[in-house]
């Protein structure tokens, strides 16, 4: 395949994945910020075009310019990868790595010369591949469900990695004559080059679609099964969906933590600011859960002011980890309500279900844990073996 096709197929099917981006619709905050990265990825790609379609005079000029803006596409991929997958990476962070890969590309382009720029293309988009593929394989390790979408991805980014790994290396070890097209690779490799630069944008348009779709599937079977208050998930929702994780994790090398969570002085707050102030707190503390958890963790409100969490984990100290960081995070961040803020603390207990159990012994002993916990002064964590947790003093 000519490499120029190539790029004009690449710029058109960044175009046809804008197009699908577009046709997503969803209140979760974390698809929207998502889609809209996935936006501004496929935007960046399909300039593309302008290697293909530019006038003759300025393609070398057009053609750099429209790889440093393929490579801050591929940037953006990664970075809404991570968002998708609930691995948030700061805006700041974000923005400032992806303007770099284009700003790198552009200073080489306009101060180096061929060797340098064929040999900065391929390291960018080689370093980019590579960090994408081992983040996205890192999540599949971590989670106890995979969809064969997830998996698509993954080949995805471990042939583009491939490709671009052989590049680097063959632009290292052999010198030019550098091709028009900035493609500096084995002749053998080049036809796979064309052909992974023409589909790349649309089969990861595809498959990202796919899994946005599923997990827009899921969300609604669990919005079914959801407080109607808070919108995690109901009593009725926590015990059908979390058989059904205890059902999958005896099938994985992963253990599930069920963490009980109760808000300290929750009468207090509604006796001091009335039951719409208490509301608000319950809205809060289940957005900053939320927020926290990875999106195959389940969060339910089991009665009152107590929510649930069921949360994969690969080791018993992920669950330390995470329990901690929730409590001291819901301590550092007050509800601000209309009667200004209101300071929040919660007590937790956590048990680590036993393989061929069912859900019930597992809260018993969760419930246990945060009695205990609230005994002995709140806003503390609770573990139910032998090993506890550091104790927190409590400031509540």
């Amino acid at each position: 395949m000519d490499i120029f096709t190539s790029y004009a197929l690449a710029g058109a099917g960044a175009l046809v994945g804008l197009g699908l981006m577009g046709l997503v619709r969803t209140d979760q905050p974390r698809i929207r910020q998502a889609v809209h990265l996935y936006r501004a990825a496929f935007v960046c790609l399909a300039a593309m075009l302008l290697l293909a379609f530019g006038p003759a005079a300025w393609q070398p000029t057009l053609g750099q310019f429209a790889i440093g803006l393929a490579a801050m596409g591929v940037c953006l991929l990664a970075w809404a990868f991570r968002q998708l997958n609930g691995r948030r990476t700061h805006p700041a962070w974000g923005g400032a790595l992806t303007l770099s890969a284009g700003a790198l590309l552009w200073g080489v382009a306009w101060w180096g010369d061929a060797a340098a720029f064929v040999l900065a293309v391929s390291s960018v988009f080689a370093i980019v591949s590579v960090v994408l593929l081992l983040d996205q394989g890192w999540l599949i390790l971590r989670s106890p469900r995979v969809t064969p979408s997830e998996l698509g991805l993954l080949v995805v980014a471990g042939g583009f990695a491939t490709l671009w790994l052989l590049m680097l290396w063959h632009g290292l070890t052999v010198p030019g004559p550098y091709p028009a097209h900035w493609l500096h690779a084995p002749a053998w490799l080049l036809p796979w080059s064309g052909v992974s630069f023409a589909l790349l944008p649309l089969s990861v348009a595809a498959v990202v679609f796919a899994i946005i779709n599923d997990r827009l599937v899921q969300q609604l079977h669990a919005r079914a099964l959801s407080d109607d208050l808070t919108g995690a998930l109901s009593r009725r929702g926590l015990r059908e969906l979390g058989e059904r994780m205890l059902a999958l994790q005896a099938h994985q090398a992963h253990q599930v933590a069920v963490l009980m969570m109760d808000v300290d002085h929750f009468k207090l707050i509604n006796d001091r600011h009335g039951h719409l102030v208490g509301d608000e707190v319950l809205r809060h503390l289940t957005r900053i859960v939320r927020e926290q958890l990875r999106d195959d963790a389940l969060l339910a409100r089991y009665g009152g002011e107590e929510f649930t969490v069921l949360l994969p984990i690969r080791g018993r100290g992920e669950a330390r980890v995470v329990a901690e960081r929730l409590r001291q995070l819901v301590e550092r961040t007050p509800c601000m309500t209309r009667q200004g803020p209101v300071p929040v603390t919660v007590s937790i207990g956590v048990s680590f279900h036993s393989e061929g159990a069912s859900l019930e012994p597992d809260l018993r002993r969760a419930d246990d844990c945060l009695y205990v916990a609230k005994r002995a002064g709140r806003n503390r964590v609770v573990f139910d073996d032998a090993q506890q947790a550091p104790a927190v003093p409590a400031r509540s």
